[in-house]
């Protein structure tokens, strides 16, 4: 082993050395030193464990492997004079603070296994920053094991800017516990977000477009001869619920690459070869927040891939009397409703209607009246050059995947126009004139 080598387990162990100093200087800091009781904590120890870390961590670049072994026992030894010194520390309250000094520390090794992953310049710049006294304490709570502690320390990662604090907190983000995601998402409301914390926050309010998404995970224990399954159940329903907050922060930042976000995701339903999507049915609390965030941004580029929901098989059709109104709904209205809003078209110029289901829903009374306004709105956005993307095949049960266009408008054809909503769908597709005759 050369000691290039051994560079990245050199840099571990300097990172654990590091912590170790760490703990005794917030044990002096709580007091325990002040009622040192035992030899351990003296100055002549301390300087001993310095020089034995010192010596340690220079033989482990040896060429030599019998050298390399006795330095990681070196290493080893010192490590555990630092926490010898730590239990040694006396006072009244000795158990509850160094059971709170040690919780301290484990949180602190959950995050150097974590920075040691990143690229050496990250890493570093990450050791620097964690190390600071003012941001050591939230570094420890963001990689506590509870997740109430996790949770407290969104608020005052999120007043310290640059990309350091940006890591953690979208690690926080990212947390399966609601506590913790819910309390990271109003830390943020007010910082300016990365890229990474919109995507994060973009998926946790459309979800991975299906409402369920494994709602257990599963471990098998065999026990005697016997299966024993044992089931981690995760909340999916409430986390869904979760998304309207996610739509909210959204919507407050206005990030400028949501837009093509939307369009990248309205893409991929249009390219996937099944029906179970956010957009079959209103009842979708994730399609109702991708609906929100569509009709902030409209981005005309997800005008193609809309057409070719429109175009699908018809499923999930629904036909029912509701306060005494007929209403009509099935896997095309939400797509139909989003093109209208792209057209520039008030929604009730084309047959739909707002329903008070799921929270103000725009429906149609019956079928007949969705197929005509996708006849029109196939010819409207037909007039204009674009086409559903990908096409369709006729009699085929999902779309042909195939390249995505660079945008909705060829070269030479002029963008929709908002054509004055006045009237009926009649008024918005012009039949052809009749053929006169002469006399």
């Amino acid at each position: 082993m050369t000691s290039t080598n051994q560079q990245p387990l050199l840099r571990t162990l300097v990172a654990v050395a590091i912590l170790a100093t760490a703990m005794i200087t917030v044990g002096g800091s709580t007091g325990l030193r002040a009622k040192s009781a035992g030899p351990a904590t003296s100055p002549a120890i301390s300087d001993k464990v310095s020089a034995m870390l010192a010596q340690g961590l220079k033989d482990l670049s040896s060429e030599r492997y019998a050298v390399r072994q006795h330095a990681t026992k070196i290493i080893q030894t010192a490590l555990g004079m630092q926490l010898q010194a730590i239990i040694n520390a006396g006072g009244p309250e000795q158990a509850t603070r160094l059971i709170k000094l040690l919780n301290f520390n484990i949180n602190l090794d959950r995050w150097t296994m974590a920075v040691i992953k990143l690229p050496q310049k990250k890493r570093m710049a990450m050791f620097n920053w964690g190390f600071e006294p003012d941001v050591l304490p939230l570094v420890g709570a963001a990689f506590a094991r509870r997740a109430d502690i996790r949770a407290s320390s969104a608020q005052g990662l999120a007043k310290i800017p640059g990309s350091n604090s940006d890591w953690i907190l979208d690690r926080l983000l990212s947390d399966r516990r609601r506590v913790v995601y819910l309390s990271t998402m109003a830390a943020l409301w007010n910082r300016k977000p990365s890229e990474k914390m919109v995507q994060i926050v973009f998926h946790r309010s459309v979800g991975n477009m299906t409402m369920y998404s494994g709602a257990t995970t599963r471990q098998v224990v065999r026990f005697n001869g016997q299966n024993i399954y044992i089931m981690h159940f995760v909340n999916y329903w409430q986390q869904a619920q979760d998304g309207q907050y996610a739509a909210q922060l959204l919507q407050h930042w206005h990030p400028r690459h949501l837009k093509s976000m939307l369009v990248n995701y309205t893409e991929k339903m249009a390219r996937q070869s099944g029906t179970d999507d956010i957009l079959q049915n209103p009842s979708m609390l994730q399609g109702r927040n991708f609906i929100k965030l569509f009709a902030q941004y409209k981005p005309l580029l997800a005008a193609p891939y809309l057409l070719n929901l429109i175009c699908r098989p018809q499923a999930n059709q629904i036909n029912f009397v509701f306060n005494g109104q007929s209403v009509h709904w099935d896997n095309r209205t939400i797509p139909l409703y989003l093109l209208v809003l792209l057209s520039g078209h008030k929604p009730q110029h084309y047959h739909f209607f707002k329903s008070a289901l799921y929270g103000g829903s725009w429906l149609f009374n019956t079928q007949v009246q969705e197929e005509s306004t996708i006849r029109a709105m196939l010819k409207f956005w037909k007039q204009r050059g674009v086409m559903p993307t990908p096409p369709i095949q006729p009699g085929a049960a999902k779309p042909t995947v195939g390249p995505p266009i660079p945008g909705p408008f060829p070269r030479g054809v002029v963008a929709p126009l908002a054509i004055p909503a006045v009237g009926n769908t009649r008024v918005l597709v012009k039949r052809p004139a009749p053929k006169t005759v002469g006399h």
